[in-house]
C-alpha cells in the first residue's frame, strides 16, 4: 500500500511540473513581441531594387540623379512615394519567431533559392546589399520570408502585391499634374480661360450682361491641373490611336510663358482614350471618366447672365 502511495505521489509530483511548464510556455509565447528587424539597411543607401517573380516577369527600379526611374519602360519616372514606403515597409519587418528553420521547409514555403514568390534584391553601386525572399502566405495580409544568408524562416506582416513586378504598377501617374497657380491660361478650341485679375474669367464674355461662374472654373482648373494618367503606351505612333481625329484637345500658357498641347484620341473598343501631349515624347491612356469630367465643363456651364442669380434669388424670395 505504502509502495502504490508513493508511485502516485511521483506522478501526481510530475503531472505539476508538466502543468507549470506548460502554463510558462504559453506566457512565453504570448507575451513576445518581435523586436529584431529581418533586414539590415538603409533605405538612402539603396540605388536600385530588382524584383523578380521569375526570369521573364521582374521590374527594375533604378535611382539615377536624385529620382526612380523604371528600367522595363524605357526609364519612365518611378512614384517616388511608392518606392519609398515599398522600402520602409522592407524596413520595419520583425523576424518574430522562426517557423522553420530547414532546407525542405524553405521549398515548402517556397522562400528558397530557386524556388519562391518575389525575390528582392536591394543594392547599391552595382552590389548587393540585403536579398529577401517572400514566399506563401500564412494569413490574411502575412507572408513566410527569408533573408539570403539565413536559414529561418519568418511570418511577416507583408502582401505580394506590394512587390508588383508590373512595371506599370510602379509608375509616377502625375507626371502632367500641375500647380494650379502655374496655369495663367487654358485654350479651347471654343473658348479660352485665363487669369485675369486675380480671377479665373472666360475671355469674350460681355462685362455688362455676362459673367463667369467662379466655382465652375476653379473646379475645371483644378481638374485639368491634378491630371493623372493610368498607363504608358511607349514613345511610337500607332495608327489604332486614332491621333489624326482627335475628339478634345486644349492648350494650357504656363505663368513661365511655356505652352502645352493636349490631344486626346479615342481607339476602337478600349476603354479610356490616348493622350499625347507636345512636350513629351510617350503617348499615354487616361481613363475615361477622368477626361468626360473635363469634357463637361463647357463653356455653357463658365458663364452666365449678371441677372440670372438675382432672379433666382428673387424667385426664392417668392417662393419663401
Amino acid at each position: 500500500m505504502n509502495r502504490w502511495s508513493i508511485y502516485l505521489g511521483i506522478c501526481l509530483a510530475v503531472q505539476v511540473v508538466l502543468a507549470v511548464g506548460v502554463n510558462l510556455a504559453r506566457t512565453d509565447y504570448s507575451a513576445f513581441k518581435p523586436t529584431e528587424a529581418l533586414l539590415s539597411f538603409d533605405a538612402n543607401m539603396v540605388d536600385t531594387i530588382l524584383i523578380k517573380q521569375d526570369e521573364k516577369q521582374q521590374v527594375r527600379l533604378k535611382k539615377e540623379e536624385g529620382r526612380w526611374r523604371i528600367s522595363p519602360m524605357n526609364n519612365f519616372q518611378a512614384d517616388p512615394v511608392k518606392v519609398k514606403d515599398f522600402l520602409g515597409k522592407l524596413a520595419e519587418l520583425k523576424k518574430g519567431w522562426p517557423v522553420a528553420t530547414t532546407t525542405a521547409a524553405a521549398k515548402r514555403f517556397k522562400v528558397a533559392d530557386d524556388d519562391y514568390e518575389r525575390k528582392i534584391i536591394l543594392s547599391r553601386d552595382g552590389k548587393d546589399i540585403e536579398t529577401l525572399f517572400i514566399g506563401t502566405s500564412p494569413s490574411f495580409r502575412k507572408v513566410h520570408a527569408r533573408q539570403k544568408d539565413e536559414e529561418s524562416v519568418y511570418a511577416v506582416y507583408f502582401s505580394s502585391y506590394e512587390a508588383s513586378t508590373k512595371p506599370e504598377d510602379w509608375i509616377d501617374t502625375g507626371v502632367l499634374k500641375h500647380p494650379a497657380s502655374e496655369i495663367a491660361r487654358v485654350q479651347f478650341p471654343d473658348f479660352s480661360l485665363s487669369r485675369q485679375d486675380g480671377k479665373l474669367t472666360v475671355e469674350g464674355i460681355d462685362g455688362d450682361s455676362e459673367e463667369t461662374v467662379a466655382e465652375e472654373a476653379d473646379l475645371l482648373l483644378r481638374k485639368i491641373a491634378d491630371l493623372r494618367i493610368r498607363t504608358v503606351l511607349g514613345t511610337e505612333a500607332k495608327p489604332e490611336y486614332n491621333q489624326d481625329k482627335p475628339v478634345f484637345r486644349y492648350t494650357l500658357v504656363l505663368s513661365s510663358g511655356d505652352s502645352e498641347e493636349y490631344v486626346y484620341s479615342k481607339p476602337k473598343d478600349a476603354d479610356g482614350y490616348v493622350l499625347k501631349t507636345s512636350h513629351r515624347g510617350e503617348y499615354f491612356k487616361v481613363d475615361h471618366w477622368v477626361v468626360d469630367e473635363i469634357k463637361e465643363i463647357g463653356r455653357s456651364k463658365l458663364v452666365r447672365k449678371k441677372d440670372d442669380e438675382k432672379k433666382g434669388t428673387k424667385k426664392e424670395s417668392a417662393a419663401k
